[in-house]
């Protein structure tokens, strides 16, 4: 249990400062600062990609449901 837990102090501190660095890296790339960078991806672009997920979803979600009726549609109308 013990390696357990230094392993995952381990990734978590790996994680934590690649995290880091690429965000400060990613501000020197566009030259701004490393506060503006975070409120871009933090505050802008992850809300962003997420609500454009959950819209592509949702259209999988009607497009679903209307090839599932066209199924049940086509099943049901009488054999010649």
């Amino acid at each position: 249990m013990n390696s357990l837990l230094a392993w995952g102090a381990r990734f978590i501190h790996f994680a934590f400062w690649y995290c880091t660095d690429f965000m400060v890296n990613l501000a020197n790339r566009t030259h701004t600062s490393y506060n503006e960078a975070n409120t871009w991806v933090l505050l802008l672009f992850i809300p962003g990609v997420l609500a454009l997920l959950v819209g592509v979803r949702i259209a999988q979600w009607f497009q679903l449901r209307r090839l599932t009726a066209a199924r049940r549609a086509s099943h049901s109308l009488p054999r010649s």
